[in-house]
């Protein structure tokens, strides 16, 4: 049986293509950084922000951290990019640790 074969009542159907530069079913292109888009927690209240992909056991012994809330979005803002700062030392650190190997 060949797969290029229309099966039975699949008559006027075609199946969709999709190509890596189409846009995200939402509409729009995936966001580029650290941080997910910020919300208002339900148990909270508070604006809170999550990382886009979970942290490595030495990401949190070095002190970074996934999730984060503040009473207002301009301190959320603040806790973010000092939480930026502590990622690019870590990165930084990784990168001179590797190129003494």
């Amino acid at each position: 049986m060949s797969l290029d074969r229309p099966r039975r009542g699949d008559v006027g159907r075609t199946v969709p293509r999709v190509s890596e530069d189409d846009p995200l079913p939402g509409g729009k292109a995936e966001s580029q950084g650290r941080w997910g888009e910020p919300y208002i927690s339900e148990q909270t209240d508070w604006p809170t922000v999550a990382t886009r992909r979970p942290l490595t056991v030495h990401e949190v012994v070095f002190g970074l951290q996934s999730c984060l809330s503040a009473e207002t979005f301009s301190r959320l803002t603040e806790l973010m990019a000092e939480q930026d700062e502590l990622a690019a030392a870590y990165n930084g650190q990784r990168t001179a640790v590797r190129n003494t190997l």
